[in-house]
């Protein structure tokens, strides 16, 4: 507009950013005696904010401005900034602690679009957290990488918000004299949510596939050191009661197992039930769900239902004790 009238504009910087690792640069810009400011976290933002901050000054002093030139400030002054959107925080070291602390996979980024001429480039990033994806476009890199980084950090935030922390019902609603046993119980409450294994730590979020048949490794019993030990009394009841032995081994181990059948037992820490179907007159086959990580189903097959009983019950143990070794 300017330099159609023959006034071009006159932009100086007049800030280079201070060399820190958020710089922010500043441009002045003068058009006959009227001088606006911008700035930005580059150079090419700065100056296009300059460039908004003069077409409002013009805009707002209009009544020394002949009148075609009004209504030419009026049409550019609604141009939307294309670094309006843009983030300006450290998005990307936030991901990359919240992965970090919570042991998730890293995030990746990958350049996936490049258009536009070579003034007005738009580059297109996507972020990765596992199976997890996020895009973001901007007019540089680095900005595109900081607004993936931050859409994926919300994403992650607001998606594991009752994991990452407790609610402010369960921080509070602890009494001074009782609080240990308290804390203790609301974790115990929180661990039989999300599943058998617990970490006192924290909770991880990014356990590995590859590692998930590895996680009954950690499980921590007294009485399964003892069958693990091949300990002479334990052996015994294993041939005698394996279904007494394989409740009580439940119990320490806090693994509740499924049982779909008319005969069911119980007790405070164990729901044990086991389905029974007879075939003909000879045969009955017992099937056992045990909610492990990861869930295990076995079957016992027998002359009688308690020759089933006893044949998953000792089925069940023998896999309790490989899959802890």
């Amino acid at each position: 507009m300017c330099i159609r009238r023959g006034n071009p504009p006159q932009y100086d910087l007049i800030h280079d950013g201070g060399g820190t690792h958020e710089a922010i640069f500043k441009y002045r810009v003068q058009v006959d005696d009227v001088t606006a400011i911008g700035s930005g976290r580059s150079k090419k933002e700065a100056k296009h904010d300059a460039a908004r901050n003069m077409l409002q000054r013009l805009r707002e002093d209009h009544t020394s401005t002949p009148e075609p030139m009004v209504e030419e400030i009026m049409e550019v002054g609604d141009v939307m900034s294309p670094y309006k959107d843009n983030f300006t925080g450290n998005a990307i070291g936030a991901l990359q602690e919240l992965c970090m602390v919570n042991e998730i996979q890293l995030p990746k980024y990958e350049l996936i679009g490049d258009e536009g001429p070579p003034h007005a480039k738009q580059f297109t990033i996507k972020c990765r957290v596992s199976k997890l994806t996020e895009t973001a476009v901007a007019r540089t890199k680095k900005q595109a990488k900081q607004s993936a980084a931050n859409k994926m950090l919300n994403l992650l935030q607001s998606s594991l918000a009752d994991v990452l922390s407790m609610t402010a019902v369960e921080k509070t609603d602890v009494s001074e004299k009782d609080s240990l046993e308290q804390i203790s119980d609301i974790a115990v409450n929180k661990y039989k949510e999300f599943g058998t294994h617990i970490n006192r730590t924290k909770t991880v979020i990014g356990q590995k596939i590859s590692e998930y048949h590895l996680m009954l490794r950690s499980l921590k019993s007294d009485l399964l050191d003892k069958v693990k030990e091949d300990d002479s009394e334990v052996i015994e009841e294993l041939n005698t009661d394996p279904v007494d032995l394989l409740n009580r081994l439940l119990t320490e181990l806090n693994i509740d197992s499924e049982l779909d059948t008319s005969v069911k037992t119980k007790d405070a820490n164990c729901h044990a039930g086991i389905l029974a179907s007879s075939k003909g007159n000879q045969s009955h086959l017992v099937f056992l769900s045990m909610t492990t990580s990861p869930e295990a189903v076995l079957f016992g097959m027998g002359s009688s239902e308690f020759e089933a009983r006893m044949t998953v019950a000792q089925k069940a143990i023998e896999y309790l004790k490989l899959m802890n070794i």
